[in-house]
């Protein structure tokens, strides 16, 4: 009999700015029979996992990252040089176990180390680059952190080192600068080498919204993207933005900085995280809860470990004992109600206990990637770890009408925080033009990492949708003639052309101009979506519809505008 793992069926969408997804109801656990890892059937089988099978050892399953997820290959327990590759969510190997390590995929290429050497493969396992680099980074806005001779530097897509390693320390790039570290100060560049803000910093980290936090003089504030500081520096320790808040310290204890330099959740926690889904953990007492954006206690602090929400649900912790070094591991929702209890639960009979890696009793708390969590069950019988263990994930899906081949990319769009509040239950409808709307500037928010801005007097006569305000504040959109929207019309495939297209300007990307696009139907294509039409399916982000067509004034499903959406953050951010 195959080993049996866990999925669970989740309601999932974000919001535009709340906190409550708008199908999450509650988690159903669901037990089904899934593909093994293929060439490991003997293995899952296995009733302990501590047994050895002679055949083909033993096997770590890791996160999913863009539908593929590490392999590690043990030959026996005490195995201390694994090989590894990667596996599809069918179980099936598709690029072969024969690296020293591997990390996850990133904007389509992976690292992998051989004879004590780090290159890059696409996912066919084709190279990217040779083996030459003594450490590296994922990919991040098309670029990627590489360790050479010991110093850093970064490659693109196309393997070229884009900028020679020629700095001690990096930062990746984010909104299209890195912090980079030379002669013992940190300054930023962007994707060219060029020096845009100058080394005057002892410490630094990446932009997020717009802002980012560095230390001179021993004190930490932050600066804009031009060098400006924002929020004077007088803490002790300060985080990345989120939700418009940032973690501080100051006299030991924390609290949150707002982007203009006010302190708006005074310094008064034990500890604290970054905002997500519109919640930050706080610590109080010893123990983790989570607050909102005001300061209020939303969670009460009861947990001895907890991560950041993601999708509307954030995992959290209770030690086995008080003196313990591990956790079980539940999952809450955005009220702080608990969808997966922290405590043992039971299954064909046996106890066990949800932890996210098997191989370390110092737990780090799950999260969400590529539409699952991995974890790991174990069984005992009073004695920990004890007994066996095996793998599941839970599994992330939209609970809506999604047909079968937009089903992934429906649940990856959610996961990102691409999908909106308002779409109902059934994907395959046309999605109309305030629904469009929506989807644009959840995408907005998503590249960008700003919040849309907060919505005024609607300019139009048909409708007072607060999304349908900030998509025109952003200009995003405008009216359709006598100052309405029409906002219950379906989108044609031009209008989301051109609704995408100002979102990419918005992001500080150019538009070329032409004269005709390349499709047969060319003149059915307006002036004003012209320019649009032949970007973005010169992008492969709205295709054609066939017969070299645009059918620029057809409609489009949700689950098409959801898949499109997908394709421009993947491709453009």
């Amino acid at each position: 009999m195959k080993k049996k793992l866990l999925s669970l069926a989740l309601a999932l969408a974000l919001c535009l700015g709340l906190t409550v997804p708008a199908f999450a109801a509650e988690l159903k656990i669901v037990e089904f029979s899934v593909p093994v890892v293929e060439g490991y059937e003997d293995y899952t089988n296995s009733p302990n996992r501590h047994d050895y099978d002679e055949e083909n050892g033993y096997y770590w399953m890791w996160d999913f990252a863009e539908g593929l997820a590490q392999l590690t290959v043990y030959e026996n327990w005490e195995d201390k040089n694994p090989l590894c590759g990667f596996v599809d969510k069918a179980g099936k190997v598709v690029i072969p176990v024969e690296y020293e390590e591997a990390w996850g995929f990133s904007e389509g290429f992976a690292r992998v180390q051989k004879n004590s050497k780090i290159g890059f493969i696409d996912k066919t396992g084709k190279a990217l680059t040779p083996f030459q680099y003594d450490g590296a980074g994922g990919f991040s806005e098309g670029m990627a952190v590489v360790k050479k001779n010991g110093k850093f530097g970064f490659i693109d897509t196309t393997g070229k080192e884009a900028i020679p390693c020629a700095y001690d320390d990096v930062w990746a790039f984010c909104q299209g600068l890195a912090a980079v570290k030379k002669g013992g100060k940190w300054g930023f560049i962007d994707k060219t080498g060029k020096e845009v803000i100058p080394f005057q910093y002892d410490e630094a980290s990446g932009f997020c919204q717009g802002l980012t936090a560095v230390k001179k003089g021993g004190k930490w504030g932050f600066i804009d993207k031009a060098g400006e500081t924002v929020v004077d520096f007088q803490y002790d320790n300060a985080g990345s933005f989120g939700n418009g808040l940032a973690p501080v310290v100051q006299g030991g204890k924390f609290g949150y900085v707002g982007k203009t330099g006010e302190l708006v959740i005074p310094c008064t926690f034990e500890a604290a995280g970054y905002f997500s889904d519109g919640l930050a953990p706080v610590m109080q007492g010893g123990k983790w809860g989570y607050i909102d954006t005001t300061g209020k206690l939303v969670v009460p602090c009861k947990y001895d470990m907890v991560g950041s929400f993601s999708g509307g649900f954030a995992p959290v912790g209770m030690l086995y004992t008080p003196d313990s070094i591990s956790c079980k591991w539940g999952f809450i929702d955005t009220t702080g109600k608990e969808v997966i209890t922290p405590t043992s639960h039971t299954m064909d009979g046996a106890e066990y206990a949800i932890n996210p890696h098997a191989n370390s009793f110092v737990d780090v708390p799950p999260t969400f990637k590529d539409g699952c969590a991995s974890m790991c069950r174990h069984f005992y019988n009073g004695d920990w770890p004890g007994g066996s263990a095996d793998y599941f994930y839970y599994a992330l899906t939209v609970d809506a009408k999604v047909s079968d081949w937009a089903r992934e990319q429906v649940d990856s769009a959610a996961v990102k925080g691409l999908m909106p509040d308002c779409l109902g239950d059934d994907f395959t409808v046309n999605i109309t033009r305030a629904e469009f709307a929506a989807v644009a500037v959840e995408l907005y928010e998503a590249m960008s990492g700003e919040e849309a801005p907060a919505p005024g007097e609607s300019p139009f006569s048909d409708t007072s949708d607060p999304v349908i305000i900030q998509a025109n504040a952003l200009g995003i959109v405008n009216g359709k003639g006598g100052g309405k929207f029409a906002p219950s019309d379906p989108v044609t495939r031009q209008e989301a052309a051109l609704m995408l297209s100002r979102v990419y300007t918005k992001l500080g990307g150019e538009i070329p101009k032409v004269e005709a696009t390349t499709f047969a139907d060319n003149g059915d294509v307006a002036s004003w979506a012209m320019d649009a039409v032949a970007f973005m399916s010169g992008k492969k982000i709205v295709n054609g519809v066939g017969g070299n067509k645009f059918d620029p004034q057809g409609n489009a499903s949700i689950q098409e505008a959801m898949v499109i959406a997908l394709r421009m953050f993947e491709n453009l951010k």
